[in-house]
């Protein structure tokens, strides 16, 4: 395979095939009990590729993951890629109606019941205990031993992927459900810019705080292949098995929400056998809203390392966040400065921006905000400012040093904090 160079927008489908050729047999997805590498990532993604397109699966069609984290996700997100089609995955903690998205095809687990929708059902049945190689036989027929579709000419505003969000839509039925946020080739490639750049095989393995279909995995995949980074995916976040994780594999960075975060740091007080060693961290992580100033001290003091914040929406795509070279004083009171290539913008109800001090509704934009909402049009022109900027719901304001600082959410909760 030729080298992939830098040039246009890249597709998933050229890292994914540079990622093989670089790493090999290096494991992309680690679930604790199976092991993929990117080199089978890449094989079997095309295999699933013709399969889908088998089944009728055409650019621009819907694919949604009713599956659980696992090699199955990534391969099937990437097998979509590759025949221009985009996918939804399912979060567990966001139900979704699939029927109200219209998918061409849905990949789903057995025991999932979805009448009136095509359905692919994967045999993921239970293996021997341990460690083992990945089992090809897992994804069923949906695998085909044959050649995926040829490669689509390069589209930056195709869509990818549907994330979707703790905002919610009002159903006809009275009820509501998550948005889904789209994300086309030109913003998954700003997130790939800002995450990567030109660099290949620096990243280190990372332990994953969020379903493989939320915001963290479906946009930073790009990420993943071109730094040659493990995502090591545990069949669910528990302090048991993140300190176990994190001692077994040497990792250098601990992330989860506020709320992950206090419950590791609770499950340690109770535990009888004291703390668990955690020699090689560096950094901890915490994303998803601003964490009581009381947790950051805690988290710095039990693990002995900086403690930084992560701060966005799911609709902006990259946002702000503190630095371990920062003060300690930052992370308590602050989310921190925009990252590069993020904008921040504080205004009122009337859209007068305001000066460091005054509270207001906080506005994002870089390359990387969504393009939309999935098949919702009048949502998504109330996304957007005229210039622009995601409205992310979040009240808050900047100082003089350009820290923001998070007092609530505005009056109408439009979109959600990933």
């Amino acid at each position: 395979m030729a080298a992939f160079t830098m040039g246009s927008p890249p597709m998933l489908r050229l890292l994914s095939g540079e990622a093989a050729r670089r790493f090999g047999g290096r494991a992309a997805v680690d679930s604790g009990s199976l092991v993929l590498s990117f080199a089978e990532l890449d094989r079997l993604s095309d295999g699933v590729a013709a399969g889908l397109a088998h089944r009728g699966v055409r650019m621009g069609d819907l694919v949604v993951l009713a599956l659980p984290d696992g090699p199955e996700f990534p391969i099937c997100y990437l097998a979509a890629a590759k025949v221009g089609a985009v996918t939804a995955g399912l979060r567990p903690d966001r139900p979704v109606p699939p029927a109200r998205l219209d998918p061409a095809l849905v990949v789903a687990a057995p025991g999932t019941a979805l009448p009136g929708l095509e359905v692919v059902t994967l045999p993921l049945r239970d293996g021997p205990a341990g460690r083992r190689p990945y089992d090809p036989g897992r994804l069923g027929a949906l695998y085909r031993s044959e050649p995926p579709p040829p490669p689509l000419p390069p589209d930056p505003r195709r869509p990818v992927a549907v994330v979707f969000t703790r905002g919610a839509v009002r159903r006809a039925d009275g009820g509501t459900a998550p948005r889904g946020a789209v994300f086309s080739t030109r913003r998954l490639e700003a997130v790939r810019a800002h995450g990567a750049g030109l660099r290949w095989g620096t990243g280190e393995a990372r332990l994953l705080s969020r379903p493989l279909g939320h915001l963290t995995f479906m946009t930073r995949l790009p990420v993943f292949l071109q730094t040659g980074r493990t995502a090591l995916v545990p069949p669910r976040w528990e302090p048991e098995t993140v300190l176990r994780i994190l001692a077994e594999q040497r990792l250098g960075v601990l992330q989860g929400t506020p709320g992950q975060l206090a419950e590791l740091l609770s499950h340690e007080a109770a535990a009888a056998g004291g703390p668990v060693r955690l020699p090689y961290l560096r950094m901890v992580l915490s994303s998803g809203g601003a964490p009581a100033a009381e947790l950051i001290r805690a988290l710095r003091k039990r693990f002995g390392v900086p403690v930084c914040n992560r701060y966005l929406c799911t609709e902006a795509g990259l946002g702000l966040g503190t630095r371990p070279e920062d003060p300690p004083e930052d992370a308590e009171h602050t989310v921190g400065r925009p990252r590069g290539g993020v904008s921040v913008a504080l205004r009122d109800s009337s859209g007068r921006s305001l000066p460091p001090g005054e509270i207001g509704e906080v506005l994002l934009r870089s390359e990387a905000v969504a393009d939309g909402y999935y098949r919702d049009a009048r949502a998504s022109a109330g996304l957007f400012t005229r210039d622009g900027y995601v409205r992310t719901g979040d009240m808050g304001y900047l100082d003089d040093a350009g820290r923001l600082s998070l007092v609530g959410r505005a009056s109408v909760d439009t979109q959600s904090r990933a």
